[in-house]
């Protein structure tokens, strides 16, 4: 099965990994079938993990790189 593609600043993303290595500190992003907003704190290549935080709840949360692909939002 080929997995979902999203197009974000004219790039094909197909993981968080991805995305990840076009966000900067602070960016939000979420889910693409999900209304819960993130904002990028930074990506651990080594242990394979994209570092977070819930703007709903204010929770630091820890994303694995081969997760679905996630939309950036423009605010």
């Amino acid at each position: 099965m080929k997995p979902k593609t999203e197009i974000i600043n004219n790039r094909i993303v197909n993981s968080v990994e991805q995305l990840a290595r076009f966000l900067k500190r602070g960016d939000i992003f979420r889910k693409p079938r999900s209304s819960a907003q993130y904002k990028f704190e930074e990506l651990r290549l080594d242990e394979k993990m994209v570092i977070c935080e819930n703007t709903a709840t204010h929770i630091v949360e820890k994303i694995y790189c081969n997760s679905p692909v996630f939309k950036l939002m423009v605010i």
